[in-house]
């Protein structure tokens, strides 16, 4: 379980940021309103992070997959719920968080399976990956505080470096320079991912 006392190690080896892989669909009722003592034990853990004056980035971290392995299902019907929900749960997360400065940054997903080797519609995908991206930053905006102006991680397709450098995948916001694009490299494989 972490503690302050593990954070307060963290900050004393060096580090000066905390990524914290997060679910919420999973931790939803049917009407997707985020359990309390979920959403209670989260801010705990960023709490102990911004009394370090550690950066915390706060992302929806895979949560069973709901919306990113759901680029195979880009139906209208589809693709409108999923930003309903990926608005909704941005909202409520947001909103808790409001009053909280800088040191906080939302990153509204985490790996989007968008564009990838097995995609059959990269266009359509991209198209997709936008929307959500825009459902995340409308909703974070929306909530006011210091959302108005909060830096927002959106991620490329498949966080892919070399994804990011084909496409444009920026949703847009009101807010200058408040917006960071993420990746992931895990090359060399056999340095970062091999196991034997």
């Amino acid at each position: 379980k972490t503690t302050q006392e593990i954070i307060d190690f963290v900050k004393s080896q060096g580090f000066r940021s905390v990524r914290m892989p997060c679910s919420w669909y999973i931790h939803c009722d049917a009407n997707y309103n985020i359990d309390t003592k979920w959403m209670d034990r989260v801010q705990e853990v960023v709490d102990y992070c911004i009394k370090d004056s550690l950066y915390v980035v706060l992302n929806d971290h895979y949560d069973n997959g709901w919306i990113e392995r759901s680029f195979a299902d880009r139906t209208e019907s589809s693709v409108k719920k999923n930003c309903g929900i990926l608005g909704m749960l941005w909202k409520q997360i947001a909103t808790r968080f409001r009053d909280y400065d800088h040191h906080l940054l939302f990153a509204g997903m985490n790996e989007p399976d968008a564009a990838g080797d097995n995609s059959k519609d990269k266009t359509g995908d991209i198209e997709t990956l936008i929307r959500y991206q825009q459902a995340f930053v409308n909703a974070v905006r929306q909530t006011g505080g210091n959302n108005a102006s909060r830096v927002l991680v959106v991620q490329s397709p498949s966080t892919s470096i070399d994804l990011a450098t084909n496409y444009d995948v920026m949703p847009q916001d009101e807010t200058p320079n408040a917006m960071m694009l993420e990746v992931h490299f895990y090359a060399p494989y056999n340095f970062t991912m091999m196991t034997k």
